[in-house]
């Protein structure tokens, strides 16, 4: 690998199409001369493309729109994958600034670590909050999916095939090399938003390959989307509960035993989900009606993911993977497993 690579960067947008224009104008900034732009949109009207399409004349590099009907971050991520030409992939949010050394950055630190080196990520920083606090920064995550998204800089790396930590990286700035995305069969699509590139990045490393880090800080401008209001007040509490469930039942089903991964799964439910919705009361004011709402979508969330969970176990993990987007198709698919499931216990 040299610095002629070419770098296809990725954009998942759906419906920012203001925020999404900061973004691309920003890559005409890129001090790296070999980079291709990807733009996967799952916008609910034409806008987006709209301003693409006026954009592109003022752009100097190349830029590939796909469509994709479904908003559900991994199968654009996938779509990303397939459209791009380059041999290493990068992904940045539609509401993020990269430095102008970014691609720079990331192609060094593959060369450094040579081809077992899978991924490469920087980090991250929230420029809407006073003091712009780091939101991720040489993170790692366990096979329950708790997270340590900030550490020392010479903190120990986590790249063992059977660990139990892994060395991790967030999605707006991230890379991987194509092939080895491939190889993976690329993002698990039933993670529609919340863990799709920690599941990425444990998968690789369990394939015998490895994570690292880079000194770029991408400057990261959270906005509203169909997932959220604001960063404290979201609305994708059935994602996050279904996605936890089955991201633990996926990678530590067979490496703890049944009773240590329930209580461990529950606390980490009751820390992530329940506390945060209840916690939502005082600090937004939100109604009972409303609060109960989401706590029922949280428990739908569970029982999705735990049937899907038990459903990757029982051989039928490239159904789960290539899983259809809307959740009621998503339950639908997994109501048979989770019966099966019930039944052999029984027996």
């Amino acid at each position: 690998m040299s610095n002629s690579e070419l770098i296809s960067i990725v954009i998942c947008t759906a419906d920012r199409s203001v925020s999404l224009q900061k973004t691309i104008e920003s890559l005409n900034h890129i001090n790296y001369p070999h980079f291709e732009v990807i733009v996967v949109d799952s916008s609910s009207n034409d806008n987006t493309l709209k301003m693409l399409n006026l954009l592109k004349q003022d752009l100097n590099f190349s830029i590939k729109i796909s469509i994709s009907s479904h908003k559900n971050l991994s199968i654009s991520r996938n779509i990303g994958i397939q459209k791009s030409s380059g041999t290493i992939i990068a992904f940045i949010d539609d509401d993020a600034i990269p430095p102008s050394e970014w691609l720079n950055e990331l192609i060094a630190t593959y060369i450094l670590y040579g081809n077992n080196c899978a991924g490469v990520g920087g980090t991250v920083r929230d420029m809407t909050t006073l003091g712009y606090p780091l939101q991720y920064h040489h993170g790692i995550t366990n096979i329950i999916s708790n997270t340590i998204p900030i550490r020392a800089v010479d903190a120990i790396n986590y790249n063992q095939i059977d660990g139990f930590w892994y060395n991790g990286l967030m999605g707006t700035n991230s890379s991987y090399r194509k092939e080895l995305l491939e190889k993976i069969n690329g993002y698990d699509e039933f993670f529609e938003y919340f863990l799709d590139e920690t599941d990425v990045c444990l998968r690789l490393i369990q394939a015998g390959y490895e994570i690292h880090y880079c000194d770029a800080v991408v400057d990261h401008y959270p906005q509203p989307s169909h997932n959220r209001y604001d960063q404290k007040h979201l609305t994708c509490w059935y994602s996050l509960a279904k996605n936890t469930t089955y991201f633990a039942l996926k990678h530590a089903y067979k490496r703890l035993p049944l009773a240590i991964l329930l209580i461990r799964l529950a606390s980490l439910l009751i820390y992530r989900c329940l506390l945060r919705i209840i916690r939502l009361k005082f600090t937004h004011g939100l109604s009972n009606r409303i609060l109960w709402q989401y706590i029922q979508e949280a428990f739908k969330g569970v029982r999705v993911g735990w049937s899907a969970g038990i459903a990757w176990h029982s051989g039928n993990n490239e159904k789960v993977g290539k899983s259809p987007a809307s959740s009621y198709k998503a339950e639908l698919l997994f109501v048979s497993s989770k019966k099966r499931f019930t039944n052999s216990s029984q027996e």
